[in-house]
């Protein structure tokens, strides 16, 4: 009997999300309207990441697709070598051998996913830097990660680590991990499609009226900045 375990890995995402704005609640971080510092932030980028690779690892490289798509071409390189493929390139790679389509590098949900797995990278891979990664100002500009107010007013922020560590940097994660999740479906045809819904219906986005809707059950206005903190 064979199990998933990309649901279990986006799920965790999902409850890191949602730990991060029940801890709003005890008014010990910084909240910035929506986005709040989340203590175990940081873990969510890993886990992302490691769902869509789990997924792809699930849906188009098992047993399961080598049965059901057992003429495709992709069968004919080495067995391993699909599996040892970078994640960049495999998301490009597989469908088109598959499915003959593929993402268009250059637009989303393509981009994002880059971006999400080279935030994954620097944080399995950090050393202490002194340089903070080129994508956290971009980041920031989105409102993805936390920018401290006094950033406007004397330069001073917070460390980089720290601005991914927030409730809508883990939101964007799981909504990155879920946008090339299904994408990666609306590839397929046939009822290999129907197949594999199952595994990808893990994935579910939290969509901003989800997010409003908690800020607005807890009587807290979305708009407002508490405690307000450097």
């Amino acid at each position: 009997m064979s199990i998933t375990v990309s649901g279990d890995f986006i799920g965790h995402v999902h409850r890191l999300y949602f730990a991060s704005l029940d801890y709003l609640l005890t008014k010990k971080g910084v909240r910035h309207g929506i986005n709040g510092v989340a203590v175990d932030g940081l873990p969510a980028y890993v886990m992302a990441v490691a769902s869509v690779e789990a997924f792809m690892n699930e849906a188009f490289l098992s047993m399961l697709p080598r049965f059901a798509l057992k003429n495709s071409s992709a069968w004919n390189l080495p067995d391993d070598w699909l599996e040892k493929t970078e994640l960049s390139v495999k998301l490009v790679l597989v469908p088109q051998l598959l499915f003959g389509k593929t993402f268009a590098r250059g637009e989303q949900p393509y981009q994002d996913m880059m971006l999400l797995i080279r935030v994954r990278n620097d944080l399995i891979h950090y050393k202490m830097p002194n340089n903070v990664p080129k994508y956290i100002a971009d980041l920031g500009q989105k409102d993805i990660i936390l920018v401290a107010p006094s950033a406007k007013v004397d330069g001073s922020d917070y460390l980089w680590p720290d601005k991914l560590s927030c409730s809508e940097g883990i939101r964007w994660a799981n909504n990155t991990a879920c946008a090339i999740v299904h994408h990666l479906v609306s590839f397929v045809e046939f009822d290999y499609k129907k197949m594999i819904e199952g595994i990808a219906s893990n994935f579910r986005k939290i969509e901003i009226e989800e997010v409003l809707r908690w800020f607005t059950t807890h009587g807290i206005d979305p708009d407002s900045h508490d405690p307000e903190k450097r």
